[in-house]
């Protein structure tokens, strides 16, 4: 079922969902994007080219998180808030994040109780993109500016409306009470769908790639490649799809605590033995990249990589995960 709602409508509709829900939304924060907790609508920001600096993959794994608390040998486990939240202006490429990520922490064997809460609670509503920015590239690796991945519902911009398209029944129950699209509407969303598929032409061939990367993983190209690299991690921190984490206990506050944290440093993969087998900036790099387009194919068959472009934009060095496909795939060794 599609609806409809003029842009001038929108914040009303907001605070009305931000009576019986909590409400997540793109917002400025400084000189960036951010989401945060909506408290005043008139601070939303949905008009940027591109999405939020920081993904929104922390509603639902957060940076640093408490697991239990402990004093001595007694142990509380944390309980978590169950409020109903509704994530609003969430774009596909971050909401394919969150469905690849569901294969991870919602495995039918061994759920995290913590994401698995979280996700339940949550609504998701998507913005799609109707004039990506240079850096994404989501129909190369098999999303798109208005993929429906993971979403409840889909926002559609055109000049003074919002379509928005149910696609769950939890989406449905949400925009109950708003207009049907007008068929006007429905053509003037479905050619802004179509002119932004038209703009982001696929940037490179992904076919064979992982067998291309098992090919040259004993290569020298890993030494090339990663020559620029500062291993900072913003690369991994900033990615949507990228959930390593360490586990810490703070004993001085009787905290067991999940931290993020990034295959790009090098005491990652450091054993307690002093052995580390990943000793240079090349393997690390490697892995890198093996992860998002080779062992999420070997995992679930698609690529753990979802084209937001956040770690071509902000790489202070200017590295372009692009770029390292494409050279792989053209690798010869000398």
């Amino acid at each position: 079922m599609n609806y409809q709602i003029e842009k001038k409508d929108l914040p009303a509709l907001l605070q009305q969902w931000m009576q019986s829900a909590q409400v997540f939304a793109p917002v400025e924060n400084g000189s960036f994007t951010k989401f945060k907790t909506l408290s005043d609508v008139d601070k939303l920001a949905l008009d940027g080219p591109h999405n939020t600096r920081y993904p929104p993959k922390a509603l639902f794994l957060p940076q640093s998180e408490v697991l239990l608390k402990y004093q001595d040998r007694d142990f509380a486990a944390i309980t978590l808030d169950k409020q109903q939240q509704i994530v609003f202006g969430i774009r596909p490429c971050d909401a394919s994040a969150v469905a690849l990520l569901d294969t991870v922490f919602d495995d039918q064997d061994y759920p995290d109780p913590y994401w698995k809460t979280r996700r339940e609670q949550i609504i998701l509503v998507g913005l799609g993109c109707a004039e990506p920015a240079e850096t994404c590239f989501c129909t190369t690796v098999g999303s798109g500016p208005f993929d429906k991945t993971g979403l409840d519902i889909l926002a559609t911009p055109l000049e003074d409306v919002y379509t928005l398209e149910a696609i769950t029944e939890k989406g449905s129950r949400l925009l109950e009470g708003l207009p049907a699209l007008a068929n006007d509407y429905h053509e003037q969303m479905l050619a802004t769908q179509n002119n932004a598929l038209d703009y982001l032409n696929p940037v490179l061939e992904t076919d064979g790639i992982k067998d291309k990367l098992y090919a040259i993983f004993e290569s020298g190209y890993w030494q090339q490649v990663s020559q620029a690299c500062l291993g900072c991690g913003v690369c991994t921190f900033l990615c949507p799809t990228c959930f390593c984490f360490d586990i810490v206990d703070e004993t001085q506050r009787g905290e067991r605590v999940r931290n993020w944290d990034t295959c790009m440093f090098r005491v990652y993969s450091q054993e307690a033995s002093g052995h580390n087998p990943r000793p240079t900036r090349s393997e690390r790099t490697r892995q890198r990249i093996m992860h998002k387009y080779a062992y999420w194919l070997d995992h679930i068959d698609q690529i753990g990589c979802t084209g937001c472009g956040r770690c071509v934009r902000y790489c202070p060095v200017g590295i372009d995960i692009r770029e390292i496909i494409r050279d792989a795939r053209a690798w010869r060794e000398a």
